[in-house]
């Protein structure tokens, strides 16, 4: 936990201080990278979180023997 705020607060500096560079028309593209920084997270977040397969894991969480979870049972328990 102490980590993790001064981290958070870092990266959402990328978020401000991206915005500010975007105003000054010298540094455009220096806010467009900390801009495209701030979102990669979220975006790599999102896309790892779609592709997930939920029932898999629900089977291997919930199941009383683990080798009974197989896609010829569709991952029933």
């Amino acid at each position: 936990m102490i980590i993790a705020i001064p981290l958070l607060l870092g990266w959402l500096s990328f978020l401000i201080y991206g915005i500010v560079l975007l105003r000054a028309s010298k540094h455009r593209k220096t806010g467009i990278t900390l801009i495209t920084l701030f979102f990669a997270p979220i975006v790599f977040s999102a896309l790892m979180m779609w592709y997930m397969d939920y029932d898999k894991i629900d089977c291997y969480m919930n199941a009383s023997d683990q080798s009974r979870c197989t896609l010829e049972n569709n991952w029933e328990y």
